[in-house]
């Protein structure tokens, strides 16, 4: 089934994003990934600890995105996109403070478009990125 899944993809630049972006076993899985060129990782979380992480474990991250949420440029455009998709469960305060989770960013990154998929859940539940996913937690 994973050499099945390698094949649709590999090469064909797969954006996934990695919502734990300092954990060893992402950085370990996305330089992989990069590396044997099966699909683009985006590691997500704040750049110095991604890297300072890395670093500690020997990787090169050259040719991988990090992406801090709180340095995303269109970080409005998504506040008033989960706005709109939370329909009053969510002020625009409300909104911004959970597009700085790192989860939350990612899940929402993929919805609009710029990632194609999301790997999460090493650290935090499953159920809870299922929950922000539909927008029942």
């Amino acid at each position: 089934m994973i050499d099945t899944l390698i094949e649709k993809i590999k090469g064909k630049g797969t954006r996934i994003v990695f919502t734990e972006g300092s954990d060893a076993r992402i950085l370990e899985a996305a330089v992989r990934l990069h590396k044997e060129n099966i699909l683009v990782p985006v590691l997500l979380g704040n750049r110095a600890e991604i890297t300072g992480a890395a670093a500690s474990l020997g990787y090169d991250l050259e040719g991988i995105e990090m992406l801090d949420p709180r340095e995303y440029k269109n970080m409005d455009m998504m506040v008033t996109k989960v706005v709109e998709l939370r329909k009053g469960k969510l002020d625009e305060a409300q909104a911004r403070e959970a597009c700085l989770k790192t989860n939350f960013f990612g899940t929402m990154y993929v919805k609009l478009g710029c990632a194609d998929g999301l790997l999460g859940g090493v650290v935090l539940h499953k159920g809870k990125i299922a929950e922000m996913a539909t927008g029942e937690g």
